[in-house]
């Protein structure tokens, strides 16, 4: 075997483990959502959880309300420990309107919710955080600084969760 075969190959069999060290499946995807205000009746918190970012600029949740936030109900308890938030510049528009400070809570009833991921200096259009497994139904995103360069909206086009729902139960 060539070592430029060898190469290609380990780089491959990299990205199939890193591929599959994603747990699971989008629990959030196509579940039941609300939110602070939205922008416009087409940019409401639905649009955050149905699985796509090429839609537009239409196809995302975006909020200038004083209290920005975001949430999804599981269905049932899940055991979860990931979330994905696909910010504005993977949805095509500027970078400088990522998310830039922002929580991610977790609830099993939707009234005491606990912090699990607190981010200050986001800049990245696609970011992934991890954390210590928790029982969860709620899901809830609350925006502290909506962008890099101060415009009030809050543009979220894709917010993912993943870890394992039979594990809730």
């Amino acid at each position: 075997m060539t070592p430029l075969r060898k190469t290609f190959l380990l780089a491959l069999f990299l990205c199939a483990s890193a591929a599959l060290a994603q747990t699971g499946k989008n629990l959030a995807l196509h579940r039941p959502a609300t939110g602070s205000t939205p922008c416009n009746e087409d940019e409401n918190p639905g649009q955050a959880f149905n699985g796509s970012v090429s839609g537009g600029t239409g196809d995302k949740w975006c909020s200038t309300a004083d209290s920005k936030w975001l949430q999804v109900d599981l269905g049932s308890n899940a055991r979860i420990s990931s979330v994905i938030l696909r910010h504005s510049g993977s949805g095509g528009e500027s970078s400088d309107w990522n998310t830039r400070a922002f929580k991610i809570h977790v609830s099993t009833d939707g009234k005491a919710f606990t912090t699990v991921v607190t981010v200050t200096d986001n800049t990245a259009d696609v970011s992934t955080h991890k954390f210590e497994p928790v029982i969860a139904r709620y899901v809830q995103l609350e925006v502290v600084t909506p962008t890099q360069d101060g415009d009030p909206a809050a543009r979220i086009y894709e917010f993912e969760i993943y870890g394992d729902a039979a594990a809730g139960k």
